[in-house]
């Protein structure tokens, strides 16, 4: 047992340098969520980002969205089409349904009866009943308006039990066996349907965007966010008349390929590739960009307020308690991540990746001339110290250092920063 439960440690423990692809706040709260695509973990922290629970379970499904109605209901689906809902703030979970589709993408409840669930395979998952004794019911699009190799539901929006509309995109990839880059030039559908999800009307199919997230603020007005799949530029759209006409709206032309949007009021927030974070504070009109401090895909973002929200992405949480003035990269431990990343001219440095196996790179700003970096155990013992002159980057090996948490510092300033080696 002892070795079963060290397992699951170490498992969800390497998972804080893969991909969080799931974000979620519990509305008019500080309690936060977050899960991982590619080894199934489940992090929960009680005051937005600053310290963090794990509440995974041993599981070989990995997660792909997370939605919280309240600080106790909340639903995952996972890379298999299943639906695990909790009704205790994710202390423990539940199967509601196994097998949607190929898998689930998106996740969305109005309250505690009505949910959808996007799908792969041109598949929508619906429950009337929240999801209870297997009341998800699976709802296949009709082709060929929906074609099942192109439509991928990303985001799903509903404003009442009846009227939604969910949008469509696909990630390119190559085939080595038909050597070529498969669904490039845009696959982006948006729909609508008045009567719950089970009838769908193609309101716009788009050659040249993909689009991952739609937010309906009524019955009229609504935005989608996405990009161009061979630019990697992004896109936000907007519609006056229930979808039925959209127009581009201007963003920050360094913005790109954009995979969530949060609406909070008249604030809003839209992620994307390379650490796009922008920001708006008029309703969608205008926007401009939030530093992220990194440099990575991010694909969910969530706010409970507007003030206070997370985001999860490649290797990275943050969270922000400002409205994204600030953004923060979290420790997914317990305690408080003490480096806020905008670089000082003396403590301002950097390393990755964390976790870290057999190496890690310290990237020190370009102020700093001659650096000593030392490496401390959790006993204070010094147990390794490197000497550098000018340079920008310095790739420590880790052979001959135990695993365990380690803090490192930089020219005898009082901060340091933890780092985890693991086997």
């Amino acid at each position: 047992m002892k070795r079963l439960v060290f397992l699951l440690f170490l498992f969800c423990t390497i998972a804080l340098a893969h991909t969080f692809h799931g974000a979620a706040m519990a509305p008019n709260t500080l309690n936060g969520w977050v899960v991982t695509s590619d080894t199934g973990c489940v992090y929960y922290t009680p005051d937005c980002g600053l310290t963090w629970i794990n509440q995974s379970f041993l599981t070989s499904q990995y997660f792909m969205d997370v939605f919280f109605l309240n600080e106790q209901k909340g639903w995952i689906i996972n890379n298999l089409g299943f639906v695990l809902h909790s009704d205790n703030g994710g202390n423990t979970w539940t199967t509601q349904v196994m097998g949607l589709s190929k898998w689930t993408c998106r996740i969305f409840f109005i309250d505690d009866s009505c949910g959808w669930a996007g799908c792969g395979l041109a598949v929508l998952g619906r429950t009337r009943h929240g999801g209870l004794n297997g009341s998800w019911e699976q709802i296949c699009l009709p082709y060929p308006q929906f074609p099942q190799d192109t439509v991928d539901i990303w985001g799903i929006s509903f404003v009442d039990s009846l009227r939604g509309w969910f949008c469509v995109g696909r990630i390119p990839y190559y085939d080595g066996w038909l050597q070529e880059t498969l669904f490039t030039n845009g696959q982006g559908y948006i729909a609508k349907s008045t009567d719950g999800g089970l009838n769908w009307q193609l309101l716009l199919r788009d050659t040249i965007y993909d689009f991952f997230d739609i937010k309906m603020l009524d019955s009229l007005n609504g935005f989608a966010v996405g990009g161009n799949d061979r630019t990697m530029s992004a896109v936000v759209m907007k519609t006056f008349d229930g979808g039925n006409t959209w127009q581009n709206v201007t963003i920050p032309a360094q913005a790109k390929y954009l995979r969530s949007l949060k609406f909070v009021g008249n604030h809003a927030w839209a992620v994307g590739h390379n650490g796009t974070i922008i920001y708006s504070s008029n309703g969608g009109n205008t926007w401009s960009m939030q530093t992220s401090n990194v440099n990575t895909t991010l694909y969910d973002v969530d706010f409970s307020d507007t003030l206070h929200g997370l985001v999860a992405g490649d290797s990275y949480v943050l969270y922000t308690h400002d409205g994204g003035n600030t953004w923060h990269i979290a420790n997914l431990g317990i305690e408080e991540e003490s480096w806020i990343a905008t670089p000082s001219a003396h403590s301002g440095f950097s390393f990755y990746p964390n976790p870290a196996k057999s190496f890690f790179v310290v990237r020190i700003p370009s102020s700093i001339k001659n650096q000593t970096l030392k490496m401390f155990d959790v006993s204070g013992k010094l147990v390794k110290e490197l000497e550098s002159f000018g340079v920008r980057e310095m790739r420590v090996t880790l052979k001959g250092i135990s695993p365990g948490i380690y803090f490192l510092q930089l020219n005898n300033e009082p901060e340091t920063k933890k780092l985890v080696i693991t086997q």
